[in-house]
C-alpha cells in the first residue's frame, strides 16, 4: 500500500499539510463451537495502512483493532423464496457494515486531529481504502451470486478451468 498510485491521487485532493491515513477494513465469520450448537461470531477489524504489513501481521503489536461484530441470529424465512431469504441476508450485512463504518464519512471529508508518537498534532483523512474478505463474503459484500465471480461481470461458465496461459 504504500507505493500506491489510490494513495497518491488521494492525498493530491487533501489541503497541504494534511495526511490520508488509509483504513483496512477486515471481517471473517467465526464458527466459535462446533460442539454445542454451532456457536458464531463475525468480527470487524480495522487497521491502518501506514503500518507495516509486518508488523499489521502479528497480534501481538496490536496494530489490528476490533471495532464491531456484525449480526449472527437466523432471519424468520417462513414463506419466503429463496432471493427473498438472500437479498434478507445482504440488507441486513450492508446495514450493519454501514452502521459501524459510517464514522469514517464525516471523518474523512473534514479530517480529525490526532496526537502523534512524536507529541506534534496532525489533521488526517480517514478514509476506507481496503477491504480484506474471503469469498463467501466478497459475494456478500458485492451482491454477488455464490459460484460467480464477484471482482469481474464474467458469467459463472466463462470461470471454469482455462487451458494453461489462457486468459479470460
Amino acid at each position: 500500500m504504500w507505493t500506491g498510485k489510490w494513495w497518491h491521487s488521494v492525498q493530491a485532493l487533501l489541503p497541504q499539510g494534511e495526511s490520508v491515513a488509509p483504513v483496512i477494513i477486515a471481517t471473517d465469520k467465526t464458527w466459535l463451537t462446533q460442539f454445542s450448537g454451532d456457536k458464531s461470531a463475525y468480527p470487524v477489524y480495522l487497521t491502518l495502512g501506514n503500518i507495516p504489513s509486518p508488523i499489521r501481521r502479528k497480534p501481538s503489536q496490536h496494530a489490528c483493532v476490533l471495532i464491531g461484530y456484525l449480526s449472527v441470529n437466523k432471519l424468520v424465512k417462513k414463506g419466503l423464496t429463496t432471493e427473498e431469504k438472500t437479498a434478507r441476508v445482504q440488507r441486513l450485512f450492508h446495514a450493519s457494515v454501514w452502521t459501524i463504518l459510517e464514522p469514517l464519512i464525516e471523518a474523512g471529508h473534514k479530517g480529525m486531529e490526532v496526537t502523534g508518537g512524536d507529541g506534534a498534532v496532525r489533521k488526517i483523512h480517514p478514509i476506507l481504502a481496503c477491504y480484506v474478505a474471503d469469498y463467501p463474503e466478497q459475494c456478500l459484500v458485492t451482491c454477488s451470486k455464490y459460484g460467480t465471480c464477484p471482482k469481474c461481470r464474467h458469467p459463472a461458465t466463462d470461470l471454469e478451468n482455462k487451458a494453461a496461459g489462457e486468459l479470460l
